[in-house]
């Protein structure tokens, strides 16, 4: 594994989703759900989804300023996994503001294995039933942990994912986030656009953070997380 220029991803055709994108066939990744409009859920609909899995934090989980008015289809259900616990006060201080890099994945999982492991169980068991998005804010580092660990299982739709979808994989998330630093009109707090050769570099950094992360998570060890984590709510 290594850090290279890699292909994005096939964006989905949601209106007003950012960052959308297909992962495999009945899989996606995005940003907030809230981005998405009346159009862009029926849309969602059209194309097999029934099932959104959110990983965010519940104070993250609402409306802003420029957000449509929801219109999610009842065809559609969603579920709230979130991955981290907002009253875990150590865990925020080491990763203050909030992780928003791959090099946080292992305090993640050494802090919240098991929320993540619950995350990773409701989106193999939703993508079993039928079309499955998977989501947190930005869409980029929470559901990049989460589709990370569930792709490197063997028994997936499609088998293991090598290291070039992987790195597809998150890079499709990053560039996507960046482009909407790129063109929305309020300026996030922490993040801002990156211009072409300063993203490559950063998306290069992520990468390799991305393979080390993924290294120490084979396919073994994410089943026995898994298996852990069964073996705890029966």
């Amino acid at each position: 594994m290594g850090s290279h220029v890699v292909q994005y991803l096939q964006p989905a055709q949601w209106s007003g989703a950012r960052n959308a994108w297909e992962v495999r066939h009945g899989l996606w990744r995005m940003g907030r759900a809230e981005w998405v409009d009346a159009t862009g859920w029926q849309q969602m609909l059209d194309d097999g989804v029934i099932t959104v899995v959110d990983v965010r934090t519940p104070p993250e989980v609402k409306r802003r300023q420029l957000d449509p008015v929801p219109a999610v289809p009842d065809e559609i259900e969603r579920i709230h996994v979130p991955v981290e616990d907002i009253n875990h006060a150590t865990f925020w201080e080491r990763n203050a503001p909030y992780p928003m890099h791959p090099d946080a994945y292992q305090d993640t999982m050494e802090t919240f294995g098991d929320r993540v492991a619950a995350a990773m169980r409701t989106v193999l068991d939703s993508w079993e039933t039928g079309g499955t998005v998977l989501h947190c804010t930005a869409g980029r580092d929470r559901t990049g942990l989460v589709l990370g660990l569930v792709l490197q299982l063997p028994d997936i739709p499609g088998g293991p994912a090598d290291w070039e979808e992987q790195a597809s994989v998150y890079a499709s998330g990053a560039y996507g986030i960046n482009e909407h630093h790129r063109v929305h009109p309020i300026p996030h707090p922490y993040e801002s656009y990156l211009e072409p050769e300063d993203f490559q570099r950063e998306l290069n950094d992520r990468l390799a953070s991305y393979a080390k992360f993924l290294r120490e998570w084979p396919a073994d060890r994410v089943q026995e997380l898994l298996e852990t984590h069964e073996r705890g709510i029966h």
